[in-house]
């Protein structure tokens, strides 16, 4: 289930460092009742030894942003609009109550509340979809160099994209429904104003890609990880996609 949220404030514009991601997930954290906070953050769901966190959300979304000259914080323009969701829809629905219930919002140092709060409806899907992302999709591997290990990241162009984009979707798939799948068809092309990120959260710095993608693949699967996002890191908010 996927949530539209529209925050308001008193002030014109609300400033965040320039990489908020952290900002903007520990207020997700703080808006769960503290026993789904604490399973999530702490626990989450495992596939073999992995865990997943199930929920992904998107860049904020705002009329205007100023960049200041150091590049450390950023300013945003209210009212802003971020997405949020999960592939459990228990999860979505407690989001959406309880910041029905806040008086105000808590984004870093800036007080906001809520204007509007939204359920999404989910997109026709189809075996071949024009998605465009709402936030930057990231593939990689941990690979070992002279005795240490890094992460190896991927670019669209590179075939490992496609091929960890569809292992992780089987992963998901499973812990949501239970059930192996062993191949199904699975392609990402890039379509249009692919865009490298390169984003900081926390100490690591991570490489993702931006723009509209094509996808090929069987909808019933597609359809039970699209609350989820594509590919990795997707509750430090990455891999939220549209279908246009």
């Amino acid at each position: 289930m996927r949530l539209s949220i529209k925050l308001s404030s008193e002030r014109e514009y609300i400033s965040l460092p320039l990489h908020h991601s952290p900002t903007v997930q520990g207020m997700l954290y703080k808006s769960l009742p503290p026993y789904l906070s604490k399973f999530l953050h702490d626990i989450g769901f495992f596939y073999n030894g992995r865990k997943f966190k199930l929920f992904t959300f998107s860049k904020i979304m705002s009329e205007h942003f100023i960049i200041q000259k150091d590049r450390k914080r950023i300013k945003y323009k209210t009212p802003i609009t971020f997405y949020i969701s999960s592939g459990v829809d228990d999860i979505s629905k407690s989001w959406g109550e309880n910041f029905i219930k806040k008086d105000k919002i808590i984004l870093g140092k800036n007080h906001l509340y809520i204007e509007a709060i939204e359920v999404l409806p989910k997109p026709d899907f189809s075996g071949e979809m024009t998605v465009k992302t709402l936030s930057p999709i990231t593939a990689y591997q941990t690979v070992q160099k002279n005795g240490k290990k890094f992460y190896k990241y991927y670019s669209p162009q590179d075939k490992e994209f496609e091929t960890l984009l569809k292992e992780n979707i089987k992963k998901k798939y499973y812990i949501l429904k239970n059930k192996k799948i062993e191949d199904f068809p699975f392609e990402i092309k890039p379509v249009k104003n692919i865009r490298k990120a390169r984003i900081k959260y926390k100490d690591f710095l991570i490489e993702a890609y931006e723009g509209e993608f094509k996808i090929k693949t069987d909808p019933e699967i597609f359809k039970t990880v699209y609350d989820t996002g594509l590919g990795a890191k997707n509750s430090q908010g990455f891999g939220m996609v549209e279908v246009l």
